[in-house]
C-alpha cells in the first residue's frame, strides 16, 4: 500500500466513510477500489479522483532542502 492510501484510509476511518461510497461516486465496483489502494503507485489523476469522492483535493508541497537542517 502506498503512501497516498494510507493517508486515505485513515481519513475515511476518522470520517467514516466506507469504501463503497467511493466506488459509487467514482462509478467504479468496490474490487477496482480496493484494487487502487493496495497498489504500490497510484497516478495522480487516480489520486484526485479519490480524493475528491471524499470532498477533499490532493495538495502537494516542496521545501528545498537548503531550507532544513537535514542537509548539513
Amino acid at each position: 500500500m502506498n503512501t497516498f492510501s494510507k493517508a486515505l484510509k485513515h481519513y475515511m476511518v476518522e470520517n467514516d466513510i466506507p469504501q463503497n461510497v467511493i466506488a459509487e461516486k467514482c462509478g467504479l465496483s468496490k474490487q477496482a477500489i480496493s484494487n487502487l489502494f493496495n497498489r504500490n503507485n497510484i497516478s495522480l489523476e487516480k489520486m484526485e479522483m479519490l480524493a475528491k469522492a471524499v470532498g477533499c483535493e490532493v495538495v502537494f508541497s516542496f521545501k528545498s532542502l537548503e531550507d532544513t537542517n537535514e542537509n548539513p
